[in-house]
């Protein structure tokens, strides 16, 4: 008898997204490996103690160190990664219902919050750093492979990673990336004020044939 799977995907169900990230996955050796809290430290005097919480530090550099694992050269990209991708979720302390950072909050935490110093650059060079001691990333530059992940699968082995890039190159590919947008958006202004400034308003064509049938008034 023929098998059907049924369309039904509106179950209740309680869901440990831990259980659906393998062992020998390379986020879960670099979560159990490299202890992130140092980042709060770091980076506690560009917070202010008062208003609204900021999107985390530690949720930022990771999503980050995800991008630069995988290639991900755009903020926008990387956040459409993050939202369908389990292991990325799970790396993140994300569950399925959390909302994934818009990448424009996202951006704007990574440009403008640290602007005036190379503290971001230094903590991401850190982290990466800890990922070569830790055997997880070569630390070589591949430039001539167009595949950025060299993982090893074989069972019982841990994953490694092959880097095509420094950490400073891939953060000035996202800042190019970043930069491309906000042209484009203001392109979209500049464009959207002509079209604006080109139309004529019910009002003033209102307010014109007011004067005129006045002075036809007048003159007769």
């Amino acid at each position: 008898m023929m098998g059907r799977k049924d369309e039904y995907q509106s179950k209740l169900e309680f869901i440990d997204l831990n259980t659906f990230v393998p062992s020998n996955h390379i986020l879960r050796q670099i979560n159990e490996k490299i202890d992130f809290s140092f980042v709060y430290n770091k980076m506690e005097k560009y917070y202010s103690k008062l208003g609204r919480k900021s999107l985390d530090p530690v949720l930022l550099f990771k999503m980050l160190l995800i991008g630069y694992l995988y290639n991900v050269d755009s903020e926008r990209v990387l956040e459409q990664e993050v939202n369908l991708n389990i292991a990325y979720r799970w790396f993140l302390g994300l569950d399925l219902s959390d909302t994934v950072p818009d990448h424009s909050t996202f951006s704007q935490n990574r440009r403008r919050r640290f602007k005036d110093s190379t503290v971001f650059q230094e903590i991401f060079d850190y982290i990466i750093d800890l990922c070569i001691e830790n055997g997880l990333v070569t630390g070589e530059v591949i430039v001539t492979d167009s595949t950025h992940i060299k993982a090893s699968a074989a069972k019982g082995k841990a994953e490694k990673v092959v880097v095509e890039k420094t950490p400073s190159h891939y953060l000035n590919t996202l800042e190019k990336e970043a930069k491309k947008i906000e042209k484009e958006l203001e392109d979209k202004r500049i464009e959207s004020g002509k079209k604006k400034r080109g139309r004529k308003s019910k009002s003033s064509s209102t307010e014109k044939i007011s004067v005129i049938k006045r002075t036809l008034t007048l003159a007769y």
